[in-house]
């Protein structure tokens, strides 16, 4: 994948959640002042704006493994971070005792088969040119929260500051409210002004992560230094 396509495809990406919430605000606000929007019209915004969020992080995120697994790059040549990604299935089955034979008589007969067998599968990805599961390496856990982008961030080697402090809160505040609003809980009016703060700062966000993905690209984090 060449960086001209990755940023193509993020610019199309953002272009059409952008445009949706856009016709989404218009349609339920209108040219309302802003002391008469109502609550029901603002949860809606809100929760299709926490879809796109997740959404679009989530597809970004895929966009630049796709992006490091096209390069074709051997195991030293990576960050620990995008080998531990790249290996996030291998994990799971250890952690899971998927490696454990479950022929084998006895607990601690098992596990240490089920090691050796991990062992013998990290030989075999380390004699070939990484490749990261997208699927299984991005996860949102649910719930796109700050703690889950710094993780997605982190485990592809893409610094948690370059997202600023702000849209982090942003991003806790949607959630929750989401959530919120999901069980039933978020009822009343949201202060018009709180509203259009995080809304802003989400739309910043989708943009921002935008830039840094391709920054991030163009300068090749991904490898080892």
């Amino acid at each position: 994948m060449k960086i001209s396509d990755l940023r193509l495809q993020l610019e199309e990406d953002l272009a059409w959640r952008l445009d949706e919430l856009r016709h989404l605000r218009n349609s339920l606000l209108g040219t309302a002042d802003r002391g008469a929007w109502e609550a029901r019209s603002m949860r809606a915004i809100l929760v299709m704006q926490y879809a796109h969020l997740e959404g679009f992080t989530r597809n970004a995120l895929s966009l630049y493994v796709s992006l490091v697994n096209s390069r074709q790059l051997p195991p030293d040549d990576l960050q620990p971070q995008l080998l531990a990604a790249a290996l996030t299935g291998e994990f799971k089955a250890l952690y899971s005792g998927e490696f454990s034979p479950p022929e084998v008589d006895g607990r601690l007969s098992r596990r240490v088969r089920g090691h050796v067998a991990f062992l013998e599968r990290l030989r075999v990805l380390s004699a070939a040119p990484v490749e990261i599961a997208a699927e299984v390496a991005v996860s949102m856990e649910m719930n796109l929260s700050p703690d889950v982008l710094r993780r997605n961030l982190y485990m592809l080697g893409i610094p948690e500051d370059r997202v600023s402090r702000g849209q982090y809160t942003a991003i806790e505040f949607v959630k929750n409210t989401r959530n919120d609003i999901a069980h039933g809980s978020r009822t009343e009016v949201i202060p018009p002004g709180l509203f259009d703060a995080h809304r802003k700062k989400c739309e910043q966000f989708m943009g921002d992560l935008s830039r840094i993905i391709t920054r991030a690209a163009a300068e090749e984090w991904f490898k080892a230094t």
